[in-house]
């Protein structure tokens, strides 16, 4: 049933686009090319053609850098570098609360430092060497990724400004045209406008697990557990680096470091401009050609328009109207014969007619045969049931 609908619908709009081809090419071909000519060349006339395109691009790379980055970050907060610190002082021995035994040999290379040995031997010191130590991780390369989390920080804040942008594209196509004529005593005035926009939405690719959305609010979670973390409070005093980074051992051996610092360079180069990208392009197609096809749809114009009231202004959009036009066309040359033509006609006509009746002769054969093929099976089939 779809088949038949689908083929009866094709037929409708073939017809259609049949007349309308028909209808067309009587009134182009009823045209004088003198006349023609000689109003295009008499027409003054201006066009203007424009395309002005804009596409508007949103860079949203940074979110799958920053999310491949993100698990190398995490193992450096969860488990950062650390360094013992050793503090040296000599203080009174009142307040030494440990004697080591760099304490001891200090005090045997300094014994400006001793202030009695009594009878049984006992060195009673002034001041002793105290040695302090204490773990800390304000080292560089933890400075570095402190630095980096703060200005990643503040980068996805900034960055979001454009979270609900869409990269798209559009097109405007505009052509103006304005002409004046002085033709068969008659002061013709003719203009046009036309305009054309198209608009389109460069949509993400959704075969991607996690939509855009989706992947910039994972990232703002992550950074806010990072910025709450022990080692990012350990670190609040510590002093920021800045470009160009110190390549220690440690960040250009160390894979975590290593995409730490990869990072860092990606968000430099990034920044340089702004993720809204907008590309304007204004293109004029103003040429001749442009302007003599207006000035030709002009001259129809204004045939359409001198011939209202004529009865010619009706075009025959009958399935002979073709047919009629080429016998017209044919007939009205002064070098054709009258009777040679006549005669020509008749016998394409019968030639026609009798291919006609022979195709539907054949195919009436064709159908007999099927039907009595068919209707003897039907016969062998009934009698081997019996």
């Amino acid at each position: 049933m779809y088949r038949v609908y689908r083929e009866i619908k094709e037929n409708n709009l073939n017809k259609g686009r049949y007349f309308m081809n028909e209808e067309l090419q009587a009134i182009v071909g009823s045209l004088n090319p003198d006349e023609t000519k000689d109003f295009i060349t008499k027409t003054k006339s201006k066009v203007v053609a424009k395309r002005n395109s804009e596409r508007l691009t949103i860079d949203f790379s940074w979110v799958d850098t920053i999310l491949d980055a993100i698990p190398y970050l995490d193992k450096i907060i969860r488990n950062p570098r650390r360094f013992i610190v050793q503090e040296e002082d000599i203080i009174p021995i009142e307040k030494t609360k440990k004697i080591t035994e760099e304490s001891i040999k200090h005090l045997a290379q300094h014994t400006s430092l001793i202030q009695e040995v009594d009878k049984d031997g006992v060195v009673k010191p002034i001041k002793l060497l105290n040695i302090f130590k204490e773990e800390t991780i304000d080292l560089y390369e933890n400075r570095f990724i402190y630095s980096l989390i703060n200005n990643l920080y503040v980068f996805v804040q900034n960055q979001l400004v454009y979270k609900d942008e869409e990269s798209s594209f559009k097109e405007i196509k505009t052509v103006s045209y304005e002409a004046s004529t002085k033709f068969k005593n008659e002061n013709i005035n003719y203009s046009i406008s036309l305009k054309s926009v198209n608009y389109e939405k460069l949509l993400e690719d959704s075969n991607k697990p996690l939509n855009l959305q989706d992947k910039i609010e994972e990232i703002r979670d992550i950074l806010d557990d990072f910025k709450s973390s022990q080692f990012m409070k350990n670190m609040m005093n510590a002093n920021p680096v800045r470009s160009p980074i110190r390549k220690t051992n440690v960040i250009l051996k160390d894979q975590n470091f290593i995409y730490a610092l990869r990072l860092w360079e990606f968000l430099e180069r990034f920044q340089i401009e702004k993720p809204l990208r907008k590309y304007k392009e204004i293109k004029d197609f103003s040429n001749n050609l442009i302007d003599k096809k207006y000035s030709l749809t002009y001259y129809l114009n204004y045939c359409i328009l001198n011939n209202l009231d004529e009865s010619d202004v009706l075009v025959d959009t009958s399935k002979y109207a073709g047919l009629k036009k080429l016998i017209f066309d044919t007939a009205k040359n002064f070098e054709v014969n009258d009777a040679e033509l006549k005669t020509i006609i008749n016998n394409e006509l019968k030639l026609a007619i009798k291919y006609k009746q022979d195709q539907i002769k054949g195919i009436t054969a064709t159908y007999k045969r099927f039907y009595n093929n068919h209707l003897v099976s039907v016969k062998k089939v009934i009698t081997m049931l019996k």
